[in-house]
């Protein structure tokens, strides 16, 4: 049986890896769940609460990342409790209006998470274990992306859509909870201004890089599911479709760490988001739905090793301000949030699905060439 000590570093990576799980959840909730909405909303009122959602995100991540430098448990605690209101408040909305207030509300307080949760594992982990840490923590991004496809259609259907924002609301108060009889040491910071953070050559390649890759990927994530029942798939199987998105990020995201420390940061993010934009393309040429579970699959495996090589960087690119260097950089990874859903509902209804996806492509694709340019980093 494992002591308390032992125990206590997987209930760190546990509880922030949940923690980080329904900051995403609530995120793309939308995307599936507005399809099966009483409030019938358009193509263009889809991408406002989308967009509504990362302006909130984005405004507090650089404050976020400064203040979780040190108070990374509390912030965590206000974060989760700010979240499950705004949750509660999606699913109980009358009117559209009203959606796009809840969805701005929880992104302000969804935007803390990040930040907060990264903090606190280079606080916990030392820098050759923080990988690892990491990767494990990762695991929370493809599995809130597999259980959106697998369980948002199903509870829709068969429980109202209202149902699944009240599910985030009581789990998201009680990871909140969780938090409090967790002992977090606190490192020592060096406090750096605002321009020191932003004037570091690697924090403004990975912000920028980050910046296009997360455009793309975000465009891909919100509207990929709408795109699978514009092929003919029903509900449940467009719904497993996009979860094969993430299925086999479930064990990449595991590998990624060791992955990352074998060739490096630089490498893994150079790589693995290249291969990413070319599958991209394959989106494009529908031939059967075999073909679509097949690229699917293998482009969920890529990306979330892209998704702990980005977190291993602003973890390591300044270790003892990671709180502020993950805050800086997440404002324009998630900021690209802001730009996706009305970019993507401009080629839609005016070019078709097919174009989307070529556009997603090529700029994942110059993405990756710009990450070659990062300096090196140690690791």
């Amino acid at each position: 049986m494992k002591s308390k000590k032992e125990s206590e570093p997987v209930l760190v990576i546990f509880i922030t890896s949940l923690s980080f799980f329904l900051s995403y959840f609530s995120r793309i909730a939308w995307s599936i769940v507005s399809v099966y909405s009483s409030l019938k909303p358009t193509e263009l009122q889809d991408s406002i609460i989308f967009s509504l959602f990362f302006i909130g995100y984005v405004i507090v991540q650089i404050p976020s990342g400064f203040i979780a430098n040190s108070y990374p448990k509390v912030t965590s605690i206000i974060s989760l409790l700010g979240l499950s209101f705004a949750s509660f408040l999606s699913g109980y909305a009358n009117s559209i209006a009203f959606e796009y207030f809840s969805s701005l509300l929880m992104g302000l307080f969804a935007g803390w998470i990040y930040p907060t949760t990264i903090r606190i594992l280079s606080c916990r982990f030392s820098s050759k274990e923080l990988p690892i840490a990491i990767g494990y923590y990762s695991l929370a991004w493809p599995l809130s992306i597999v259980l959106a496809g697998v369980t948002l259609p199903y509870l829709s259907i068969n429980f109202g859509w209202r149902f699944p924002y009240y599910l985030i609301s009581i789990i998201s108060l009680f990871t909140a909870l969780s938090y409090l009889p967790i002992p977090i040491k606190n490192s020592k910071i060096e406090k750096k201004s605002l321009f020191l953070v932003a004037k570091n050559k690697n924090v403004i390649i990975v912000s920028f890089s980050g910046f296009l890759f997360f455009l793309s990927y975000w465009i891909i994530t919100l509207y990929v599911y709408k795109y699978f029942l514009t092929l003919g798939m029903n509900s449940y199987i467009a719904g497993l479709t996009y979860s094969m998105l993430a299925l086999a990020g479930i064990p990449s995201t595991v590998i990624a760490g060791y992955i990352i420390r074998k060739i490096g940061i630089k490498n893994s993010l150079a790589f693995f988001e290249g291969i990413y934009g070319l599958l991209t393309f394959n989106l494009s040429y529908y031939l059967s739905m075999i073909q679509i579970f097949i690229i699917a699959s293998i482009m969920g495996f890529v990306r979330f090793i892209i998704t702990p090589a980005n977190s291993s960087a602003v973890s390591v690119i300044d270790s003892k301000n990671a709180g502020s260097v993950s805050g800086f950089a997440n404002f324009f990874w998630q900021s690209s949030g802001i730009l996706a859903p009305l970019i993507a509902s401009i080629i839609i209804t005016s070019l078709g699905f097919r174009i989307l996806w070529l556009f997603s492509g090529f700029i994942i694709i110059l993405s990756s060439i710009i990450y070659l340019f990062l300096l090196k980093i140690k690791e």
